[in-house]
């Protein structure tokens, strides 16, 4: 059945299957050149961000068809099928491995893929708030994919890793729906941006499982050693700050913010009501002032909500880069300049949150001044879980004040004697 708020598309639902199709076999593009061995036991995380690219970008493609979901679903999961199966089959009888790591990571393709598949299609499908979280792991495999390319040969050295801000600014940008609804999709940014983080980390650390794969191993005898040594090396990886190009990341939420904010701009200044033609042809200068501000306040507000957005995933950032300590578990205490920037952080954030309330006020908008009231939760909590230094909620009551011996104004003591002013006795 249609859907009844989506325009229906010119392209026909069967058309899905071939797009899927070729959308799988470019994901998987790389493994698929000429002299590539993508079914390499040194190399699973390479193998892992092409399954990924691969399945979410075929999944993806039934968003043309979004108006009839079960059609859609069902024609981008055959296509995906039809391009995946034959060449995970054939790529196999090309391996020079060990039969049985072939198999494995046969099968470890094919789980990959059906969950990306999973995310691709819950992208297309599902709501929009919801697709900068399906889409996040398709953003942390693009650098190990990006690799894989001929681009990451061409000169100037380094200039292809530019390429994940597009990419992960499309897609935060794709999960902001229009009107102030939509901006629902912004809170969801810093739960992307740690799938992000994570898949990257997990990526990487396939290199541990890749190593036990080879025939001879202590696999056989010790499986539960895969799991053990993928999760130590993905923590090492995780709180290494440098191996994640934060810089990147920082960068593309700006030019998202930056791209929402202009966006909501532009839509509040044409539905603005007042600025109906009727309105004005008769308007004169004085009040075609007044008839801006509306539309002004409300992209100013919706610039408020991403800087607090912003402000929140910094502080996330910044109480992470001063106690990472999962891999060696040896917490060090936070630098001085994390709590200096803990707390210009918390100070923008309420200055953010203010400044949006009381515009919302200002235009008696009971939606809006909710709608921030309920960001400044937000920020208020994570006010107090990003705290730097962290509060000690278990910490004891101080004990009774004892006066330092050294101290000049602590009373004389002296050895031999019994003193209940002085410390000891």
């Amino acid at each position: 059945m249609p859907h009844p708020h989506v325009r229906p598309s010119t392209i026909p639902v069967v058309g899905i299957v071939p797009l899927a199709a070729v959308a799988w076999l470019v994901g998987f593009l790389p493994g698929l050149s000429p002299g590539a061995m993508p079914f390499d036991h040194n190399d699973m995380g390479g193998l892992a961000a092409m399954a990924i690219a691969a399945g979410t970008v075929g999944g993806a493609t039934a968003w043309i068809r979004r108006d009839v979901p079960a059609a859609a679903l069902a024609a981008a999961t055959g296509g995906v099928v039809a391009a995946s199966l034959p060449s995970i089959y054939l790529l196999g009888k090309v391996a020079v491995e060990h039969e049985l790591v072939i198999l494995a990571l046969q099968l470890f393709t094919v789980l990959v893929v059906t969950v990306s598949l999973a995310l691709g299609l819950t992208a297309g499908l599902g709501p929009v708030w919801l697709r900068s979280v399906a889409l996040a792991p398709l953003a942390g495999a693009a650098y190990n994919w990006l690799s894989q390319t001929p681009l990451a040969t061409m000169p100037p050295a380094g200039w292809w890793q530019w390429l994940l801000v597009p990419i992960l600014t499309g897609i935060l940008v794709a999960s902001v729906g229009p009107g102030r609804r939509g901006l629902i999709g912004v809170l969801t940014w810093p739960v992307a941006i740690g799938l992000v983080w994570l898949v990257q980390s997990a990526v990487v650390g396939m290199v541990a499982i890749g190593a036990m794969l080879r025939p001879g191993t202590v696999i056989a005898a010790h499986p539960d050693l895969v799991l053990t040594g993928f999760l130590t090396y993905t923590s090492e990886v995780f709180t290494t700050p440098a191996a994640h190009q934060p810089k990147l990341l920082a960068l593309s939420v700006v030019v998202a913010l930056v791209i929402v904010g202009v966006r909501g701009a532009r839509a509040g200044e044409r539905n603005d009501p007042q600025a109906s033609p009727a309105t004005t042809a008769t308007q004169t200068p004085e009040n075609s002032i007044e008839l801006q501000k509306p539309s002004t306040s409300i992209a100013v507000e919706i610039l408020l909500t991403c800087a607090s957005v912003a402000l929140i995933m910094a502080a996330a950032f910044n109480v992470f880069q001063a106690y990472f300590c999962l891999a060696d578990g040896l917490c060090r205490p936070a630098p001085a300049e994390n709590v200096v920037a803990y707390r210009a952080l918390v100070g923008l954030m309420l200055i953010c949150t203010i400044a949006a309330v009381t515009l919302a006020l200002r235009r008696r908008s009971v939606s809006g001044v909710i709608w921030h009231f309920i960001v400044a939760a937000v920020a208020a909590v994570s006010a107090v879980v990003f705290a730097v230094p962290t509060i000690d909620w278990d910490r004891p009551p101080p004990d009774a004040y004892a006066p330092d011996p050294s101290h000049p104004g602590a009373p004389a003591c002296y050895s031999g004697g019994d003193s209940d002013e002085c410390p000891g006795g």
